[in-house]
């Protein structure tokens, strides 16, 4: 019926597909519509801003237009396209919001370091055995090894969203297969 693993990886990007019954002839016209009327909700763009890039009779790319939407869900870059009679076929980039991630962490990052410049802060931290490894290790976790982490998190719950979307549009007989 359907597979949901997923692979762990700190790629900010996946693949898989959709079976239906059918996928029929306007599905790419269909999907396209709702993508350029609102992902999530039809007539509601905001921070679910998209426009496609590529249309065909089978197959379909769009982009995130914006921040908001960029870092919204993840949902940077998606291709679809018609693998057979009842399969749609995706490819997922989210290096955006991966880049996002890691901006934001080490401005986190930054802001703890700083902190060490505060004389009462740098004094505690010295006072402790080993006050100075946790203290740097922490802003090497946040900074630097957060955002990886965060990225690989990201990945099933980005898929489970477009999957959504994808089976509302094909029908309520949607199934999810060889998820990568």
């Amino acid at each position: 019926m359907s597979d949901s693993s997923m692979r762990f990886s700190f790629r900010p990007e996946f693949e898989g597909q959709i079976s239906a019954a059918h996928v029929s002839e306007d599905f790419f016209a269909r999907m396209g519509r709702r993508v350029e009327e609102g992902l999530w909700s039809p007539g509601r763009r905001a921070r679910a801003n998209y426009r496609v890039t590529a249309s065909s009779r089978d197959s379909l790319s769009f982009e995130a237009e914006d921040f908001l939407t960029a870092y919204n869900i993840g949902l940077n870059e998606v291709e679809l396209r018609r693998a057979g009679p009842d399969l749609v076929a995706y490819r997922v980039r989210f290096h955006r919001w991966s880049r996002y991630a890691r901006i934001h962490a080490a401005v986190i990052g930054s802001t703890l370091a700083a902190l060490y410049l505060v004389p009462d802060l740098r004094h505690q931290v010295t006072a402790s055995p080993l006050g100075l490894f946790v203290f740097w290790g922490m802003i090497a976790f946040w900074g630097l090894a957060w955002p990886w982490i965060l990225t690989a998190l990201h990945r099933p719950f980005a898929r489970q969203a477009l999957e959504r979307v994808l089976e509302s549009e094909l029908g309520a007989g949607g199934s999810r297969r060889g998820a990568a």
